[in-house]
C-alpha cells in the first residue's frame, strides 16, 4: 500500500535562494581557524611530484575544465598524449582498484580513486594495451554504481579486442555480481555473447554472484532482445532459480511495460498453481494482473490470500481500493473505515485534499491516538496498513516524547502490513536515536523491551549525544567502552534482516562503510578534545583565552566530530528522501543542529573567550572565527534553516566582523573581515574600504578587481551597485489552528481581537513571533509564506473570492522563532485573485 509515505509535516517554502560566491570561498579559506585544502595545483603537484611544472600546468587546467565542464578540451587531450610515457604510471595508479592488486578475496571492499573518471576520459584517445589488465581488474568487485560506469566501459570497451577476449572470459570465474553484469554488456557490443553461453552460464555460476549477474544482465535487457526474457522464463520453469531469484524475475516480467498473451498465460499458471513458500509470487502476479487487466480471478485470489497469510508485497492502491471495492463488508474494508476513524483522513490518498500530507487528527493530539493504533494493529494484524498504523503509532509516541516506545514501533512498522515503509521506518528510528533523543532519554531505554540489535545502538548513540553535551572525557570513555564490548561485530545485520516469508523491500545494508574505523577515530578524536576542554579548565586569564580557542579551533576544523556513525553515510539521504528537509519548523531539529554541528558547536565556544582578558592578536582571531563560522554555516545546508534563518545568519557575519574592525582596525584580519562582510552584503562600500585603508593588504588586489567588474556592470543596469543585492530565504515556521485552546491565552485574545475584520500583523509571545492574517469578508487564503529579503522579513498571501464548498481558510495563523527574525520591519504582500 503506498497511502502513507510519511512527510512528517508539509512546509510552505523550503528553498533558500543565498549561495556564497567562489569569491567568497577564498577569503574563508584563509581563516584563522580554517586549514586550507589543497588546490587543484597543490593535488597535482603533491600527486605527481617529478613531472615538469609545464606538464603539471597542463594537468592541472585539464582537470580544472573536466570538473567545470565535464569535458577535456581537444587541446589539453593532446597535450596529454604527447607526454604519454610520463604520464603512464600515474594514469595506471589512478585506474586501479585500490589496494593493488593481490587474492581475488583481497578485493571485498576495493575502491578507486576519486579522480578516475578524468583519467578514463584523458586516456581514451591513448589506446594502449598497458591499461587493459587495471580495467579488468575492477570486475573483482565493481567499485561503483552502474549508473555511473560509461567513462569505464567506454575506455574498457575500446581496449578489448580478440586478443585478449580469452582472458576476458577467463575473468567471469571471478567477477562480483555487478563485474558480471558489466562484462556481459561489454561483450554484448562486441558480439561476443550468445543465448546459448547465457543459458550454459546460469547453470554453472549456480548460487553464486556471478548468476545474480546474469539474472540482471537478461533482466535489464530482455526488452531489446527477446531472447533474454526467454532465457528467464525458461531457468523458472526449470527450477534453476532460487525463491528469491523467482520473486524477483516474476516481479521484474509482471511489472514490465507490456506482455503478450502467452506471457500472460504464463503468469496466470504461476499464479494459480502456486506452491507453499510462493505466496508472495502469487501475490506479485496477481496484483498485476488486477491492476492490467482487471482480471477478476486475480482480484479473488488475491483477497483470499491477503486474508489469510497478510500481504507480502506493497499494495498498489488502485488494486486495494478494487478489493475493498469488492467486498465492501470484508476485513479489509473494515479495517480502511477504522483507519480512517483514527486519521480523520481519506485512506487513499487519490481523494484527499492534501495529496500525502502526514497530517490528521492522531498527530492533532498524539497522547489520545495511541490506545485506537494500538487496538486498529491488534484486531487487523494482516491488514495491509499494519505498517502505517504502526508507523503512526510510533511518531504519535514520537510526538509525546516517549523514545523508547517510538523505537519499537518503528521496528514493527518495518516489518507488518505490506511493508512498503521500511525506508521510512528504518530512516525515523535512526532519525528517534539521532535527532530526538536527549542522553538522559537514551540512558533510561528499558533495551530488554527492544530487539536485541538495538542495544549496541542506543549505547552508541548516547555517547555520541554525551559528546555533543560537551562532556568529553566521559564521552570518550563510553566511546571506549563500547568498542571494548562490541569491536567487530555486525550491529546492522539483524536491523535489516528479513523476517518472513521474503520481503517485499529490500534494504541493502551500507555494507561497505567502515563503521568500526570510523567509530574508533571518532574515540581517538574525542580523546584529544577532552584533552583541549581539560586544559581549558585548568588555565585562567589570557592563557585560558588561548586555550579555548585551540578547543574551538580543533572542533572547527572536525565536522564529523559530532557524526552518529549508524547513519552510514545515509543521513542527508533520508533527509531528503524521508522528507525531512519539507517539514514545517520543528523544535527537536532546531537542537539537534545546535548539538549535531560542529560549526555550531565552534561558535559556542569561541563565545567563551572572554576578549578583555584574550590578547590582542586572539581576541582578533576569535571574532573572525566567529563571523567566519556563521559564515560558513550560511551554506553549510538547508537543515541549518531549522536552526536559524538566513537572514540572521548574515547579520551575524557582519555583527562580529564588524566588531573586529572596531576594536582592532589594524589587525591583519582587518581587511578578511570587510570582504567577508562583501560577500554576504555585496555592498561595494566594503571593497571601497579595503581598497581605502589596507592598500598593502592581501586583499587589496581581490578588492580592486572586484570593483572593476562592479563598475563594468553598472553601466549597462539603471540602478547603482549600492546594495542591489538582495537575500532571499523561506524562514521555518509552523502552522497553527487559530480555534486551538492550547495557544497562549495573550494569543487567542489578539486572533479574537482581529479575526472578524481584514487584518495582517505580528505578536511575539516568549519565544515565538506570532504571524495573524484575514482575509477580507466572502475572500479565502490559499496560502502564506513567510521569509526574509534585505534584512526585513517579508509575509505573502493571496485573497480569493471564496467557492461554496471551499475549504480555504479565512483566517491564517503560523509563528516564528523570534531568533530568526531580523531588526527590520516586517513587509506584507497580500495579492488578490
Amino acid at each position: 500500500m503506498m497511502n502513507e509515505k510519511e512527510k512528517v509535516k508539509t512546509m510552505k517554502v523550503s528553498a533558500r535562494w543565498f549561495a556564497v560566491t567562489a569569491a567568497a570561498l577564498l577569503v574563508i579559506s584563509g581563516a584563522a581557524v580554517y586549514e586550507q585544502p589543497a588546490s587543484a595545483a597543490g593535488e597535482v603537484s603533491g600527486a605527481y611530484a617529478g613531472m615538469s611544472d609545464a606538464l603539471q600546468r597542463t594537468l592541472k587546467d585539464a582537470m580544472a575544465e573536466y570538473k567545470k565542464e565535464g569535458t577535456i578540451p581537444a587541446a589539453s587531450l593532446n597535450e596529454l598524449a604527447a607526454a604519454k610515457e610520463q604520464l603512464m604510471p600515474y594514469a595506471i595508479k589512478q585506474l586501479s582498484l585500490q589496494p593493488a592488486p593481490g587474492p581475488s578475496s583481497s578485493w571485498k571492499n576495493a575502491t578507486v580513486l576519486p579522480d578516475w573518471r578524468f583519467w578514463a576520459e584523458a586516456v581514451l584517445p591513448w589506446n594502449d594495451s598497458r591499461l587493459f589488465q587495471p580495467l579488468l581488474d575492477w570486475t573483482y568487485a565493481f567499485p561503483v554504481e552502474l549508473y555511473d560506469m560509461a567513462p569505464y566501459t567506454r575506455l574498457f570497451g575500446s581496449l578489448l579486442t580478440e586478443q585478449n577476449r580469452t582472458i576476458t572470459l577467463e575473468r567471469l570465474e571471478a567477477a562480483d555480481r555487478k563485474g558480471m553484469q558489466v562484462l556481459l554488456q561489454l561483450l554484448q557490443a562486441k558480439e561476443w555473447l550468445s543465448g546459448e553461453q547465457l543459458s550454459e552460464w546460469l547453470d554453472r555460476y549456480a548460487g553464486k554472484p556471478q548468476q545474480e549477474g546474469i539474472i540482471d544482465f537478461l533482466d535489464a535487457n530482455r526488452w531489446t532482445n527477446q531472447q533474454y526474457g526467454d532465457i528467464l522464463r525458461q531457468s523458472y520453469d526449470a527450477g534453476k532459480l532460487s525463491q528469491q531469484q523467482k520473486k524477483a524475475v516474476v516481479g521484474s516480467i509482471a511489472n514490465g511495460p507490456q506482455y503478450s498473451p502467452d506471457i500472460r498465460q504464463w503468469l496466470s499458471g504461476i499464479a494459480v498453481s502456486a506452491e507453499a513458500g510462493q505466496t508472495s509470487i502469487e501475490q506479485e502476479i496477481d496484483q498485476q494482473l488486477v491492476l492490467r487487466h482487471g482480471d477478476r480471478a486475480a482480484a479473488e485470489r488475491l483477497y483470499r490470500s491477503g486474508l489469510a497469510k497478510g500481504y507480502l508485497v506493497p499494495l498498489n492502491g488502485r488494486v486495494e481500493k478494487v478489493l475493498a471495492d469488492m467486498y465492501p463488508d470484508g476485513e479489509l474494508a473494515a479495517g480502511i473505515r477504522q483507519y480512517e476513524a483514527i486519521r480523520g483522513k481519506p485512506y487513499f490518498y487519490g481523494l484527499a485534499d492534501d495529496w500525502y500530507s502526514s497530517e490528521g487528527l492522531d498527530f492533532a493530539n498524539p497522547e489520545q491516538a495511541i490506545k485506537p493504533w494500538q487496538e486498529f494493529i491488534e484486531k487487523y494484524p494482516q491488514h495491509p496498513a499494519a505498517d502505517d498504523a504502526a508507523y503512526r503509532l510510533a511518531r504519535c509516541y514520537q510526538l509525546s516524547g516517549r523514545g523508547e516506545q517510538a523505537l519499537y514501533w518503528l521496528n514493527q512498522a518495518a516489518q507488518l502490513g505490506d511493508r512498503d515503509l521500511g525506508y521510512d521506518a528504518r530512516g525515523m528510528l535512526l532519525f528517534t536515536l539521532d535527532v530526538e533523543m536527549s542522553p538522559e532519554s537514551l540512558a533510561a531505554v528499558d533495551t530488554q523491551v527492544l530487539p536485541s540489535w538495538l542495544k549496541p545502538w542506543v549505547e552508541y548513540s548516547g555517547a555520541v549525544e554525551t559528546m555533543r553535551a560537551g562532556q568529553y572525557r566521559e564521552a570518550a570513555n563510553k566511546l571506549q567502552a563500547f568498542i571494548d564490548t562490541y569491536d567487530g561485530n555486525d550491529l546492522f545485520e539483524q536491523a535489516y534482516a528479513y523476517s518472513r516469508e521474503d520481503t517485499a523491500e529490500y534494504i541493502e545494508p551500507e555494507a561497505a562503510y567502515p563503521f568500526w574505523e570510523k567509530v574508533k577515530e571518532q574515540q581517538k578524536l574525542t580523546e584529544r578534545i577532552a584533552v583541549l576542554a581539560e586544559a581549558v579548565d585548568r588555565a585562567a586569564g589570557s592563557e585560558q583565552a588561548d586555550k579555548r580557542y585551540a578547543l574551538a579551533a580543533a572542533i572547527y576544523r572536525e565536522p564529523l566530530l559530532y557524526y552518529n556513525h549508524l547513519w552510514r553515510e545515509t543521513r542527508q539521504g533520508f533527509f531528503w528522501f524521508g522528507h525531512i528537509k519539507e517539514m514545517d519548523y520543528y523544535e527537536p531539529l532546531d537542537r539537534y543542529i545546535g548539538r549535531f554541528n560542529h560549526l555550531a558547536q565552534a561558535i559556542e565556544q569561541f563565545k567563551q573567550i572572554d576578549l578583555a582578558q584574550a590578547s590582542k592578536q586572539t581576541a582578533a582571531k576569535t571574532l573572525f572565527s566567529i563571523a567566519l563560522s556563521y559564515s560558513k554555516l550560511s551554506y553549510f545546508s538547508e537543515e541549518v534553516s531549522f536552526y536559524m534563518s538566513g537572514v540572521k545568519l548574515n547579520e551575524y557575519v557582519a555583527q562580529y566582523a564588524n566588531e573586529l574592525i572596531e576594536r582592532d582596525p589594524g589587525s591583519e584580519l582587518a581587511d578578511d573581515a570587510l570582504m567577508l562582510i562583501y560577500y554576504h552584503t555585496q555592498d561595494k562600500r566594503y571593497l571601497e574600504q579595503v581598497v581605502s585603508d589596507y592598500a598593502d593588504g592581501d586583499k587589496a588586489g581581490e578588492a580592486q578587481k572586484l570593483l572593476k567588474e562592479l563598475a563594468e556592470k553598472e553601466q549597462t543596469q539603471e540602478h547603482p551597485a549600492y546594495w542591489r543585492y538582495v537575500d532571499g530565504y523561506g524562514v521555518r515556521s509552523e502552522r497553527l489552528d487559530p480555534d486551538d485552546g492550547r495557544l497562549p491565552e495573550s494569543v487567542q485574545r489578539w486572533v479574537r481581537e482581529h479575526r472578524a475584520e481584514p487584518y495582517h500583523g505580528t505578536m511575539e509571545d516568549g519565544d515565538w513571533t506570532y504571524v495573524l492574517l484575514t482575509a477580507d469578508e466572502g475572500k479565502v487564503l490559499s496560502y502564506m509564506y513567510i521569509g526574509s529579503a534585505a534584512s526585513r522579513m517579508q509575509v505573502s498571501s493571496n485573497e480569493t473570492p471564496a467557492p461554496l464548498d471551499t475549504k480555504l481558510p479565512r483566517v491564517m495563523l503560523e509563528r516564528v522563532k523570534t531568533k530568526f527574525v531580523p531588526a527590520g520591519e516586517w513587509t506584507w504582500k497580500i495579492y488578490n485573485n
